[in-house]
């Protein structure tokens, strides 16, 4: 193996060297053909100052021709202006001037030619203006006097001179063009020539170091077979240790679960019982036991929802929301279920932006982390809520991959109990995950208010140090658009305060469970409407078709053959005017969008109170006041 990375080393070096090569080879193509371009550019530069050169002869003789055309014909269309000459020479001799200014000899012949040209255009100008007087035989006379042609003479000897020079100057660069051109298909031919080479070099490395691949594929594909061995066995055991803790998991939640509903079916369950004796001795106390059994209810009914909030299948209906209200409205609730041992503190910042949130499932995450604060102080302690605006940027979301940019509102949760170990901390939203002993809890507190968090677009954090106490942070996305909404009253209206409806007011309930049927059409007769019942969504229709008078339609959405929403769907298509309600305890269905409340879709989740079915339906009826036609 030594011997083999030596060679390979070796091989390395001269690829290298051939690289080297050709990028030298590269580079000197490039300079020779800077050199050929610069070349053709003086080649062009001289051709430039030769035709400046021949402009400004030719100006002079023309200037001439017309003057003597004009002093034979008398015709003033052979004489041009007076200053035309003038300012066409000095156009020419700068353009000149700036062609030849990077030779010497020629600037100084160029400056010489300027002052002759000076002399001869004071010679036009006489010869006009004395022909512009009329005086023709004076312009002659200077003209038969030949010192213009001196003057045009030196001028063209000058011009010649120049011309001359120019022209070796272009034999010069020509060759220099010539040669540089040939000097850059050399230098190409070469390039060719060693890419070839390296190509060539190259393959036969590559050939060599796939030989040694392929007897170092031989000798580890005795070892990779041994490892899969392993990885087989090995997947297997971690296939079993899954299954224990799914297991476990499964066993915790259920003790909690079971724990729970038992106690509140005892409660539920003693107090119908209790209640049916009263009756039947005609005895008073009926309230207590009633309102005794209905906690219960709304107790196991708090439960179901923190299950579905957890596995994301509860419908949340976010709606703009202020914090530092909800806070204030629930201080005497969280001091009631604190107790005394634990103080309560709130720091709520001043134009707290608003939040788009679910109040209830807010105010549920909120008591379960303060029932969490409170069991950490076993000897009593303080929690804090504190409010604030917070908005992240580019920075903060580097150096956490789990937020986004924007800005949020912070309601911060921080107690004095006894803090968490960094272990418990990564665990602590994991699901069934909890410290407290069997049948104290379900471990899906921390867990429903992540789920409720990440679902509404926020985040959680969780600061925790032993001894210290922990800081739970919501980051809840701000809503500028409404104003604020007051949090939700927890507290159901007195039973006379339920909007009631009127017999002329048509309910059909469809339900395939005759109990809940039942139950749930004597609540709506109790609300002063008239009710009629079906239990599927076929004979729903047929009543449907037969009764044009039908002000509400209210269904359950999971039933066999037709469900709730295909039902909907048909009732409206033959009564346009119909309203429509849900009933249900699930909400994966169409009109549940992305965990979020469609605002066309009127849900009721079971189980509902007779309040919150009073409410509902008077909502619902009262979105628009007409009743169907045919109604009396």
């Amino acid at each position: 193996m030594a011997e083999t990375r030596k060679f390979l080393s070796v091989e390395t070096v001269s690829l290298l060297v051939a690289f080297a090569i050709l990028a030298f080879a590269g580079l000197v193509t490039v300079q020779t053909e800077q050199d050929r371009r610069q070349s053709s550019a003086w080649v062009r530069h001289t051709l430039e100052v030769e035709s400046a050169l021949y402009r400004l002869d030719g100006a002079i003789r023309r200037a001439e021709s017309e003057q003597r055309g004009y002093m034979v014909t008398r015709d003033p269309s052979y004489l041009m202006s007076k200053e035309a000459l003038p300012r066409r020479l000095e156009k020419d001799l700068s353009e000149l001037g700036s062609l030849v200014a990077d030779s010497a000899p020629q600037a100084e012949r160029l400056s010489k030619l300027r002052e002759m040209l000076r002399e001869r255009v004071d010679e036009f100008r006489q010869k006009y203006e004395l022909m512009e007087a009329g005086r023709f035989d004076e312009a002659a006379d200077i003209l038969r006097g030949g010192e213009g042609k001196r003057l045009s003479d030196r001028i063209d000897a000058m011009i010649d001179q120049m011309v001359a020079h120019e022209e070796m100057l272009y034999r010069q660069r020509n060759e220099e063009l010539t040669q540089a051109t040939a000097s850059l298909q050399t230098a190409i031919g070469s390039m060719i020539v060693l890419i070839a080479g390296v190509a060539g070099f190259a393959v036969l490395v590559i050939e060599k170091q796939m030989n040694a691949l392929r007897k170092s594929r031989d000798s580890l594909k005795g070892a990779y077979n041994e490892l899969i061995s392993e990885s087989t066995r090995r997947g297997s055991l971690e296939a079993q240790l899954r299954q224990s803790q799914k297991l476990e998991a499964l066993g915790q939640l259920a003790g909690g679960i079971a724990h729970d509903f038992n106690n509140m079916l005892s409660v539920i369950v003693a107090s119908l019982n209790i209640l049916r004796r009263k009756l039947k001795r005609n005895e008073g106390g009926a309230d207590e036991l009633i309102s005794s059994a209905l906690d219960g209810a709304d107790r196991a009914a708090a439960l179901t929802h923190r299950l579905l909030a957890f596995s994301r299948i509860q419908p949340v209906d976010p709606q703009p929301l202020d914090a530092n209200a909800l806070v204030l409205g629930m201080s005497s609730i969280l001091h009631s279920t604190l107790g005394a041992h634990v103080d309560v503190a709130t720091v709520l910042a001043k134009d707290l932006w608003l939040t788009r949130v679910d109040a209830n499932e807010l105010e549920s995450a909120i008591l379960n982390l303060a029932v969490n604060a409170r069991d950490a102080m076993p000897n009593g302690g303080q929690l804090t809520i504190e409010t604030a605006n917070l908005e992240f940027g580019e920075d903060h979301v580097e150096e956490n991959p789990d937020a986004k940019p924007g800005k949020y509102v912070l309601i911060a949760m921080s107690d004095t109990g006894e803090g968490m170990p960094p272990d418990v901390v990564e665990k602590a939203f994991d699901p069934f995950f909890t410290t407290k002993p069997i049948g104290k809890g379900t471990g899906l507190g921390l867990s429903q208010a992540h789920s409720f968090v990440t679902q509404s677009g926020g985040r959680i954090k969780i600061c925790s140090k032993v001894g210290r106490g922990t800081c739970v942070k919501l980051f809840l996305p701000c809503y500028v658009k409404d104003k604020a909404i007051a949090p939700p009253t927890r507290e159901p209206p007195p039973q006379e305060e339920f909007p009631h409806g009127k017999p002329e007011e048509i309910v059909l309930l469809v339900e395939d469970d005759e109990s809940a049927r039942r139950v749930t059409a004597q609540g709506i007769r109790e609300l002063g409407y008239t009710v009629l019942e079906a239990g599927s969504g076929r004979q729903a229709i047929e009543i449907i078709r037969g009764r044009p008078d039908i002000s509400l339609l209210i269904t359950d959405v999971v039933m066999p053959e037709m469900d709730g929403a295909r039902l909907a769907r048909e009732a409206v298509f033959r009564r346009h005017a119909l309203h429509v309600m849900f009933i249900t305890g699930y909400s994966q269905h169409a009109f549940v969008r992305n965990g979020m409340l469609d605002p066309d879709v009127n849900l009721l989740t079971k189980p509902f109170t007779l309040a919150q079915l009073a409410k509902k339906i008077r909502a619902v009826l009262d979105a628009r006041g007409d009743l169907p036609k045919g109604a009396t």
